[in-house]
């Protein structure tokens, strides 16, 4: 009985975990450089999300996570609701991110007053052709909105696993929301490692830019010349002082 009990329980723990979604996440930051490029991103505005998947409401439910995602995480001070940029894009009569250009993104910053916008896409959402494997894929983008260039990129692909249990009987797989929240919250976990390493390395090349700039200074007053070989000692300022009220004292 005991022996069963155990090879039931283990069966149940091996169901469980060939069950658990497999997360892929690759993500591009710009070089961090000697100015302020990603410290000074304290707001920033998130667009809705378009979507190349069938479904009407996936790209929305996709941008509701990484939306409570990211306020959760804090990488931001502040983050604008996709709702209130839709109208926004509505105002300028935007379609979707696709009609971007730099002009309309500085427009769109500067009306929202953040200094980045957040775009994202759903690749994949649903069950892959001829399977019961769920997949779900995505991408998102963070634009400097001074510049109009490209901060930040990732894509994330998640697939579901048939487990022995969902053979037999014994559980239920992941559903595709379960699918497409684990990748969304990858993503955003990415997201904001990536900024927060690259505002560490910011500071650091500003510091040590800064250092340079006042090497040439030390440099120059270590470089001052020396007396001539042979001749007497500057006189300390007070001596000095004394010496020319003996020369011009009257007699």
């Amino acid at each position: 009985m005991m022996r069963r009990i155990i090879g039931t329980a283990s069966l149940a723990v091996l169901g469980l975990t060939l069950g658990c979604a497999g997360v892929s996440v690759k993500t591009y930051a710009k070089p961090a450089a000697g100015q302020r490029q990603y410290g000074k991103v304290k707001r920033v505005a998130v667009l809705p999300f378009d979507s190349l998947a069938e479904g009407a409401s996936v790209p929305k439910a996709a941008g509701d996570v990484f939306l409570q995602e990211m306020l959760s995480k804090g990488t931001f001070d502040a983050v604008e609701e996709p709702r209130y940029v839709a109208a926004l894009m509505k105002k300028l009569k935007l379609r979707n991110t696709e009609e971007l250009d730099r002009e309309v993104v500085r427009k769109i910053g500067d009306e929202l007053k953040a200094e980045a916008l957040v775009l994202g896409n759903v690749l994949l959402y649903g069950l892959q052709k001829d399977s019961e494997v769920t997949e779900f894929s995505m991408r998102a983008n963070v634009l400097d909105v001074e510049s109009g260039d490209v901060l930040w990129s990732g894509e994330t692909y998640v697939t579901s696993s048939t487990s022995v249990g969902e053979v037999l009987g014994v559980n239920k797989g992941p559903s595709p929301n379960d699918i497409a929240n684990t990748g969304v919250k990858s993503l955003v976990s990415r997201l904001d490692r990536d900024f927060r390493h690259a505002r560490e390395a910011e500071v650091e090349r500003m510091l040590e830019a800064t250092k340079v700039e006042k090497a040439p200074a030390a440099g120059a007053e270590a470089g001052a010349p020396a007396a001539a070989p042979g001749a007497a000692p500057a006189p300390p300022k007070e001596q000095e002082g004394e010496e020319i009220l003996l020369q011009v004292k009257p007699k």
